[in-house]
């Protein structure tokens, strides 16, 4: 989808989500913070690349995770539109998450804001989103915020 002249100028909001839960609350905040500020949103899928040591059957396995993301894109984007009217632009990378966020982040000159979110099951989300920001945070000149998973429809409408 190619941008128009003023949305290539307008500042920009990137938000990073997978196919976990907390992923639907941070693109709605993130939604609501793009619509609040005016700001353009941009979709940042990561897949990181596995069964590198399986050669022939790598790509496969790397063909389906990218049709599985990109079938759970499209029912986040078809709710996220409806609700809010907002259609970001979608970038899938493969590779390794804080590279591709640090190149995804690099590759937009009028970069505002990266929007990470953190599930609240996940045990893992406590040592490695303070790792991802710190790796993050050394090459970048951009605000981290980081969206709790348990953000009720109340305060998305707040904001």
């Amino acid at each position: 989808m190619a941008k128009s002249s003023e949305e290539k100028h307008a500042p920009t909001i990137v938000v990073c989500v997978d196919t976990s839960n907390a992923s639907e609350i941070t693109l709605r905040y993130a939604c609501y913070k793009s619509k609040l500020t005016g700001f353009t949103l941009q979709i940042l899928a990561v897949m990181e690349a596995s069964h590198k040591n399986l050669l022939f059957a790598s790509k496969a396995i790397g063909n389906d995770k990218r049709k599985q993301l990109e079938k759970h894109l499209q029912k986040l984007l078809a709710s996220i539109n409806k609700e809010s009217g907002i259609t970001p632009v979608i970038s899938i990378r493969e590779g390794d998450i804080v590279t591709e966020i640090i190149r995804e982040i690099k590759s937009i000159p009028n970069c505002a804001m990266l929007i990470l979110g953190k599930s609240k099951n996940s045990l893992s989300d406590n040592t490695v989103l303070p790792k991802i920001a710190k790796k993050i945070g050394e090459k970048i000149r951009v605000p981290v915020m980081i969206v709790p998973e348990n953000l009720n429809e109340e305060f998305l409408k707040k904001i």
